[in-house]
């Protein structure tokens, strides 16, 4: 048994990006400021595992940059100042993306910045650093050979603590540490929001065609969404519409009283940890007491298939496409569990890949009509606690493990639907999470009931 229980949880410093950007805009904090208070966060040990690179003298030629236009009475970005760190997936011009590798170490620095990454720059955030992840974000874990393991803020001090969850692992320990009060990653099985649920923080996996996906090195291009974690439903919001190519809004709260939320029971609810099921069904009592109606599903269609246990997908089949010249080439640079699980795809047949996707496109029909009634699905984001780094050793064990850490969450990549986490542990607790899963291409919608339930699931102190 590889999951510990109960040591005392410490999160860093809550920086909420609208706290911080209204702070920075009246004066009463300083873009240098801001970023010194995050940058002496990041040298520490968790730092140093959280981040491949820390970028901190240009970021601080663009904090004194802020400072001086502020004084000088300039207009500036809504968001001026406020940091930013980065997955190491995405293009930041000038720069190398690794995607957590050594395999890419002698390729070109990207000439421009991903698309995302620009919306960003142009809203005023001031990238502090490259994030660590799973090698090419192919695990649930978080765990990485070349640039060391992020560690979860939970029970740091037990043996050698526990995984911060994956692939943006990094990225979410930088929020929940303080090292940052923005980040973006990516999620393609589960990669923003297992790190959010194992870090305390929220995370959000939008519309797969939310976002342009040009500078982000992919892992599936069928699955990867690039999007936000951050300490709150609005802070999710604020990325997500910049991202898209909004102004960095939020959404209203949705009145909880009349909402209307499925528990799809089933294979979903099988083998969870004790504190994980006593926090969920906590949870829905909580919702229940103010009025949300609370039903219980059974999708059969998702029973037969359990995607995320298929032997054969259509994830495999696109990262070995992408991985099988380098692997051809360097196979002994990557880590071995992520070289064995890439060259798992070599043997999936045309006419298989063409059939999955068949498949995929009838499963989400049915699922849509089947869900129509509900304004969302809920369920445990994860069904264990964050496991311990001491014992993870082993490519069957690391696939055993991260199979479990990503089973709920590989649902909502599937079916392609926006999906949000929201911690929903008690204080002093291991970290868990409530997911809520909305209808395809209706992402603010989903952030709207978010921000209407963040207070009623999360327990404060």
């Amino acid at each position: 048994m590889i999951f510990a229980a109960s040591p005392v949880i410490v999160l860093g410093m809550t920086m909420l990006i609208s706290d911080v950007a209204d702070a920075l805009a009246s004066g009463q904090l300083s873009a240098r400021d801001h970023l010194e208070q995050c940058l002496a966060a990041i040298d520490s040990e968790d730092g140093r595992r959280a981040f491949v690179t820390v970028n901190a003298e240009e970021a601080r030629r663009n904090a004194d940059h802020t400072d001086m236009l502020h004084k000088a009475g300039a207009t500036l970005p809504a968001f001026a100042g406020v940091t930013l760190s980065v997955k190491d997936l995405f293009d930041i011009a000038g720069e190398v993306t690794r995607a957590g590798s050594r395999v890419l170490d002698d390729a070109a620095p990207a000439s421009v910045d991903a698309t995302v990454v620009a919306r960003l720059k142009a809203a005023g955030f001031n990238i502090i650093g490259r994030t660590n992840m799973t090698e090419f974000a192919y695990s649930g874990l978080g765990m990485n050979p070349h640039y060391g393991n992020p560690r979860s803020p939970y029970g740091r001090d037990i043996d050698d603590g526990f995984v911060a969850g994956g692939s943006s692992s990094g990225s979410a320990v930088s929020i929940a540490d303080g090292m940052a009060a923005a980040t973006i990653g990516t999620d393609t099985g589960g990669s923003t929001r297992a790190p959010a649920v194992f870090c305390g923080i929220t995370g959000l996996k939008p519309t797969t065609t939310r976002m342009p996906g040009d500078g982000v090195f992919p892992l599936s291009t069928s699955f990867d969404a690039t999007g936000p974690m951050g300490h709150s439903v609005d802070c999710c919001a604020i990325l997500d519409s910049l991202m898209a190519g909004g102004s960095g809004t939020i959404e209203a709260d949705f009145p909880a009283s009349g909402l209307r939320l499925a528990v799809p029971r089933g294979y979903l609810f099988e083998d969870l940890d004790d504190q994980v099921s006593q926090d969920f069904e906590t949870a829905l009592s909580r919702l229940s007491a103010v009025g949300v109606t609370i039903s219980d599903v059974r999708l059969d269609i998702l029973e037969e298939l359990r995607p995320a246990n298929l032997p054969k997908s259509i994830v495999s089949a696109e990262a070995y496409e992408i991985h099988r010249e380098l692997l051809a080439s360097g196979r002994d640079l990557y880590d071995p569990y992520i070289a064995t699980r890439l060259a798992a795809g070599a043997d999936i047949a045309a006419a298989d890949y063409i059939a999955m996707h068949r498949d995929r496109a009838a499963v989400c029909a049915e699922v849509a009509g089947l869900t129509r009634p509900f304004d969302a699905l809920i369920l445990p984001t994860t069904p264990t606690l964050p496991p311990a780094l001491a014992g993870l050793q082993g490519t069957d064990m690391l696939m055993k493990t991260s199979a479990r850490v990503l089973r709920n969450t590989a649902l909502s990549n599937y079916l392609d639907r926006p999906t949000i986490t929201i911690p929903g542990h008690a204080p002093g607790t291991a970290p868990t999470g409530v997911s809520l899963i909305g209808s395809r291409s209706h992402d603010r919608r989903l952030l709207a009931i978010a921000a209407g339930l963040e207070d009623i699931i999360r327990i404060k102190a």
